[in-house]
């Protein structure tokens, strides 16, 4: 039986809170990562306010995704891949963000996506 080891690629585009589809997001990369998939995250568009490291979701009676980033190196998902376009448009710096960040730039992300066997957008 060959190899069934896929490279998936789970593109969070949403913010942190306001609707589910974050949080489901980070759940799926959990989830394959524990089924011994190859999972990487990819924030884009508004997703990347998910790596602000000071994020008060008790404020908005809701759960912190903070904690269920930092649990990621668990699963071997050891590095976050930014949008270097996103950052910009919101203004803020890579040496903000939580976690080991490799940012991408615009020219990069068509090699870097071609690169999965799956990608999945949330």
């Amino acid at each position: 039986m060959g190899d069934t080891k896929k490279k998936l690629l789970i593109v969070c585009r949403r913010a942190p809170y306001g609707d589910k589809l974050a949080r489901a997001g980070l759940d799926v990369a959990l989830a394959a990562a524990a089924f011994d998939q190859d999972v990487a995250l990819l924030f884009m568009d508004d997703g990347v306010w998910q790596l602000l490291p000071e994020q008060d979701a008790g404020r908005i009676d809701s759960k912190s995704q903070l904690k269920t980033l930092q649990s990621m190196p668990l699963y071997d998902i050891d590095t976050f891949h930014v949008d270097a376009a996103a950052l910009e448009q919101r203004q803020l710096e890579a040496a903000h963000l939580e976690g080991n960040t490799e940012i991408l730039q615009q020219q990069d992300l068509a090699e870097f996506l071609d690169s999965f066997d799956q990608v999945l957008s949330f």
